[in-house]
């Protein structure tokens, strides 16, 4: 009925897409405050991700995969899963233990964090669950759902699955309360230290028994506005 974890393996985290260190430097280095200031595009966001992850120990990011957010979009665009089939091979999702997928939408940044995908969906302790992170909490949040939940489908679908339909639809789908941001703009470095203090945090074996849907809230209440921001000029 439902899949189990295939392979017994332990992966890496690995990109959709790839970057070069020193170009990401360079041009992270040559962000004036005024720009630090301004939304963070795609490719910025992936170069500031890239520095992010070299500082976060390597038992903390096996089995965790992570999505490109130009994948995504391209996914939304092309209403076609060949590429994620590809992607869903390549890195052995339903191997891992959390995708993470960050996703801008009407210039606005969120982040859906699938746990426990490969697991049994009718593990007590065990059984998949998803979160979606937003910054600005409004109604968008809301109607992204539907959409969520059909790329999820075609995730199981790409990886040739047995759940059914409904078991896939069905995944619990939480949107947790976590720190809000105070403007228009900084919504991408939200996203880039939701990330990164969940991954600083999480157990390695998520238990929905326990960990859902309190967890995410519990650990990411823990930071102020001022932490972002220094984040983001640390790099």
């Amino acid at each position: 009925m439902a899949g189990t974890r295939s392979g017994g393996k332990k992966y890496k985290f690995k990109s959709s897409g790839s970057t070069k260190q020193g170009k990401s430097q360079k041009r992270l280095k040559q962000n004036t405050d005024d720009e630090v200031e301004e939304q963070l595009s795609t490719l910025v966001f992936d170069d500031y991700w890239s520095l992010i992850w070299k500082r976060i120990p390597s038992e903390r990011i096996e089995g965790c995969v992570y999505y490109h957010p130009l994948s995504f979009r391209s996914y939304l665009t092309e209403k076609s899963v060949k590429k994620l089939k590809k992607w869903v091979s390549r890195h052995k999702v339903f191997s891992s233990r959390y995708v993470f997928i960050p996703m801008c939408q009407s210039n606005h940044w969120n982040m859906l964090i699938i746990c426990n995908i490969g697991e049994d969906m009718n593990s007590e302790t065990n059984s998949p669950c998803m979160f979606l992170l937003d910054s600005l909490q409004i109604s968008e949040a809301t109607r992204l759902e539907p959409r969520l939940r059909e790329f999820v489908f075609h995730l199981y679908e790409s990886g040739n699955r047995k759940e059914s339909a409904e078991e896939i639809f069905n995944i619990p789908y939480n949107i947790p309360s976590i720190p809000q941001q105070e403007d228009g703009t900084k919504c991408g470095y939200y996203m880039l230290f939701y990330m990164f203090k969940f991954l600083t945090a999480c157990p390695y074996q998520f238990d929905i028994s326990k960990d859902y849907p309190g967890f995410v809230s519990s650990y990411l209440l823990a930071f102020c506005n001022l932490y972002v921001r220094n984040l983001c000029y640390d790099l």
